[in-house]
């Protein structure tokens, strides 16, 4: 979970995103106006990962007028426009009626997080890989977990980030990550939960 600090117009988003990418991506060029997967994933710190990496994207130009947002994309390479439009998150509120359709993909919220010690709130287990094969594990046991409510404060979505990592702040961010299930008990035919891993947020003013 890293926190972004979103680009403030266009000229800073092409300045920071058409860097030329990492020394071994021979084929990019910086100042070329035409932005790649690589160029993006240098920014956003990560490697050959397309969801990871249009995650980061989204939120960072989210600042950005829609003009300035079309302008920017018009610089994607075919790449890049391939995998902003399979993996560009969705915006959901809290909370969605659609969730199960959203497992697997990016999504958005808004809210202010608030962590939650009660294992009540989202209690069951979660895939991790163990070598060639996948284990369950409970899910508190990966996660520190967080309530997002809606503005009404009568309905809750839980938010997750792996332990260790530094604490969500108690004002109003928004969050993007990817819809996950949490299984009720160690059996592949368990009913299903959904939470939201988080990637990445920003804080909103």
């Amino acid at each position: 979970m890293e926190k972004i600090v979103p680009f403030k117009n266009e000229a800073e988003a092409i300045a920071s995103l058409d860097n030329g990418g990492r020394f071994y991506n021979v084929f990019t060029k910086a100042g070329d106006n035409i932005i790649t997967p690589q160029e993006v994933g240098k920014v956003a710190g990560v490697f050959f990962q397309p969801q990871q990496t249009i995650l980061f994207l989204e939120l960072a130009i989210s600042l950005l007028s829609e003009t300035e947002k079309t302008n920017l994309r018009s610089k994607f390479d075919p790449a890049l426009k391939e995998a902003y439009d399979k993996f560009r998150p969705s915006e959901i509120k809290v909370p969605s009626a659609h969730l199960h359709e959203l497992v697997g993909t990016n999504v958005v919220i808004s809210g202010v997080p608030a962590l939650t010690e009660s294992t009540t709130k989202l209690n069951g287990f979660i895939l991790v890989p163990a070598g060639k094969a996948f284990t369950m594990i409970p899910i508190i046991e990966r996660y520190d977990l967080y309530e997002i409510r809606n503005q009404q404060e009568d309905e809750l979505f839980i938010i997750a980030h792996k332990k260790g990592k530094e604490k969500l702040p108690q004002q109003s961010i928004r969050i993007g990550g990817v819809v996950k299930e949490v299984k009720t008990k160690k059996e592949e035919n368990a009913s299903t939960n959904r939470f939201l891993e988080i990637n990445y947020y920003v804080v909103e003013n």
